[in-house]
């Protein structure tokens, strides 16, 4: 790959929805690297926007930035633990996420003037 289908870090940032000082603490702590340097600045290899994408997902899921470097980068298995316990955890988030929705779609259409009135709530 050469140095001109590297990308700056600006545009790692913008393409990716993040800004540019989360990209350099990325890779401070090493859960991307810059491919090398050109005139001093950072280049990325065009895959790293796709881990930074990863990463967000990630994070927005629950994992700490930790547990995800073990996931991208692990070889020893150890990451398969990470992700069956967090399955585990996000499954049984989803299910209480789908019952407060349905409930509050209950409310919403039951016509009570006050939420704390309302029998769906009160006999919960």
């Amino acid at each position: 790959m050469s140095s001109t289908d590297l990308l700056p870090i600006g545009e790692v940032a913008k393409t990716s929805g993040i800004s540019v000082s989360a990209v350099r603490y990325y890779e401070e702590i090493g859960v991307i690297s810059s491919a090398t340097r050109v005139g001093g600045k950072r280049r990325f290899d065009p895959a790293t926007i796709g881990r930074v994408s990863f990463i967000r997902r990630a994070q927005e899921a629950g994992f700490s930035l930790e547990e995800i470097g073990t996931i991208l980068d692990d070889e020893t298995g150890i990451w398969r633990v990470l992700v069956d316990d967090k399955l585990i955890e996000l499954t049984e988030r989803k299910d209480r996420l789908e019952t407060m929705i349905s409930m509050l779609a209950e409310i919403r259409e039951c016509g009570c003037g006050a939420v704390a009135a309302c029998p769906l709530v009160t006999t919960s």
